[in-house]
């Protein structure tokens, strides 16, 4: 009887750990949803400038093709990039070089996949 009694405690308790982790993820996904706009600034983890937000749709970051580090073309990069974000401003969790280095050209046709 106390070892089914513990087994139960083991098996309640595992779920009760998983259980606030996933509603963390998901809150975090939520809040950088609703606060990610057109015009923010963004930069790496060494605070030196990636680009600037154009759209958001969830899941990427479409940044400017006007910003001087955008080369003429728009970019993308995944919202799981980002690290923290402090007023008007993106911060990742890479480095500038390191997102740059990954980006996504947005700009080029079907069928080019270049970065």
């Amino acid at each position: 009887m106390l070892r089914a009694v513990t087994a139960a405690c083991l098996i309640v308790a595992s779920s009760c750990a998983l259980a606030p982790l996933a509603r963390a993820q998901d809150s975090t996904v939520k809040t950088t949803n609703s606060v990610v706009r057109e015009h923010m600034d963004v930069v790496g983890s060494d605070k030196i400038h990636v680009g600037t937000v154009d759209k958001y749709d969830g899941k990427d970051i479409k940044l400017t093709k006007n910003d001087a580090a955008a080369g003429g073309q728009h970019h993308t990069i995944p919202s799981s990039w980002v690290g923290t974000l402090n007023g008007n401003t993106v911060v990742l969790n890479k480095t500038a070089r390191e997102a740059m280095a990954e980006w996504k050209v947005s700009d080029r046709p079907d069928g080019d996949m270049k970065k």
